[in-house]
């Protein structure tokens, strides 16, 4: 699944995969010697854990991570002992704690959600392995803030940067502070001239260096990579994605809000061309709203040509994602017996976008793939009326079968997820929104799904059985083909198809 070289390149690490094709072995293989003698150092035997590693940013350890959804627990190997190093559990595993260790040299940092701090915070340790949780404490001059959420840190020997979420969106801070100190001198969040963003770290392989590589982009900016000296703040562009034929100065970017029914604000991010008339444009409507996982509002160059055809683009920042914090968005109100929040968000910002006449329902299309294509299923039984088109990508639609299965390759980690359907209440609330089961006599838009033969994750058989029912109840017309006029640009129905 993945290699990590030893310090001296003498021999590699590297993890296997099992049947299901979860990573949960680590072995060594010693250059020079048959691969038959080499080492099996750990098996992760709970298949709820997946195993994964990475060298330490001073690289003195390799750590060895093995996390399910809500928990983790890391091995370290001090890569400076040569062959024989045998792995050190620094913390034992403890259900709904989640960490991660950070080496810089003299020191350890530890980022975790322990003691309820849901959107995670970065602790200083001592260097001595293993480490109990209990000597971890507060780094002063970055606390916990309930309000940011840490996604992930990188040490450097005399500052540290930290990237993660505040304000609605990503964000990055440097930490000034030697690697041996246990306080942060100065905290400093990077600031950036537009007001929607996406920023991340780039390739930082050096510990000594002093100039931290960031990428930034937004819906109407490329991705472009920057130097940061964390010193002096001086910033530098090294480098901007070339975008053939493309000019920034002809789009522009919005931030809108959508009241949900519950009266949360329900971020949605719109990009369009600056000469388009927003009064009932056609507009694609993008989701995903599972696992935490965040919908950035980053460029795409492959939306350029439905932007140059007159449509908008939107993406529905919905809850079972993280964009307004991993606690709120995800933890608390986007998953488990709260996850109908996920489907009734999307629907809540179309509703918006329509109300507003940005756009009307017949012409409003919408698009999701894997957990996006449970969530395309979901909202189409809700809400049919509100959609004119529906793409779904490997839609994962048959909930209750897929999750009622363990045999099935990673069902048994998805229930810290969606939840276990052995308990009853996990069982009818996963009923009441799976698309399979609630699928009914409605006038469904046109649905265009892909499936993938090979996929190990959504098996080919869900979004066929999908559709077999989609045709059979539905009481609109059959779906059609759509074709596009390549001079005029204007799509027609062609003849109706009859097999996906």
């Amino acid at each position: 699944s993945s290699a990590v070289w030893a310090a001296d390149d003498s021999a590699l690490y590297y993890t296997k995969m099992d049947a299901a094709h979860r990573p949960y072995q680590l072995w060594r293989h010693v250059l020079g010697t048959a691969q038959s003698e080499d080492e099996l150092l750990y098996t992760e035997k709970d298949e709820l854990f997946w195993l994964a590693i990475g060298k330490s940013d001073s690289g003195k350890y390799l750590w060895a991570e093995t996390a399910s959804t809500e928990t983790a627990e890391v091995h370290a190997i001090d890569l400076s002992k040569g062959k024989g190093a045998a792995p050190v559990c620094v913390a034992p595993r403890k259900f709904g704690v989640v960490y991660s260790v950070i080496d810089r040299g003299d020191s350890l940092l530890v980022l975790t959600n322990k003691d309820d701090q849901k959107n995670f915070a970065l602790l200083a340790a001592p260097a001595a392995l293993p480490s109990a949780p209990s000597s971890w404490a507060p780094l002063a001059g970055f606390e916990y803030d309930s309000n940011r959420t840490i996604a992930g840190v990188k040490a450097f020997k005399d500052h540290v940067a930290v990237f993660g979420r505040e304000d609605g969106q990503t964000q990055a801070w440097v930490l000034s502070m030697p690697a041996e100190a246990a306080t942060v001198a100065k905290a400093e969040r990077l600031s950036f001239d537009e007001a929607s963003f996406e920023v991340y770290g780039g390739a930082n392989y050096e510990y000594d260096d002093k100039e931290l590589r960031i990428i930034f982009s937004s819906m109407v900016t490329p991705p472009t990579t920057l130097t940061h000296d964390m010193a002096s703040g001086a910033r530098k562009t090294l480098k901007v994605k070339p975008v053939p034929n493309y000019d920034a100065s002809k789009y522009a970017t919005e931030r809108l809000h959508a009241t949900a029914a519950d009266g949360t604000q329900i971020p949605i991010s719109l990009v369009y061309r600056k000469d388009l008339k927003k009064d009932g444009a056609p507009c694609m409507l993008y989701g995903y709203g599972s696992y935490g996982i965040n919908m950035e509002p980053s460029f795409s160059a492959s939306r350029l040509p439905l932007l140059d055809r007159g449509m908008c683009y939107a993406i529905a920042h919905i809850r079972g994602g993280g964009e307004m914090g991993r606690e709120r968005w995800y933890e608390k109100e986007g998953k488990y017996l709260t996850k109908r929040n996920t489907f009734t968000d999307f629907v809540d910002c179309a509703k918006h976008l329509h109300d507003n006449q940005i756009t009307t329902p017949e012409r409003t299309a919408i698009n999701g793939r894997s957990a996006g294509g449970l969530l395309m299923g979901a909202v189409l039984n809700m809400a049919p009326e509100r959609f004119a088109v529906a793409v779904a990508g490997v839609p994962f639609v048959d909930v209750m079968v897929s999750m009622c299965d363990p045999s099935i390759p990673l069902t048994v980690g998805e229930w810290e997820e969606w939840g276990n359907p052995n308990e009853e209440k996990y069982y009818e609330y996963m009923k009441s929104y799976s698309p399979m089961e609630n699928v009914g006599k409605l006038a469904y838009p046109a649905i265009l799904v892909t499936a993938g033969l090979y996929d190990p994750r959504v098996a080919y058989w869900e979004p066929a059985k999908w559709v077999a029912r989609l045709r059979a109840m539905s009481t609109s017309d059959a779906p059609t083909l759509l074709k596009m006029d390549l001079d005029s640009g204007h799509f027609s129905a062609s003849d109706r198809y009859k097999y996906l």
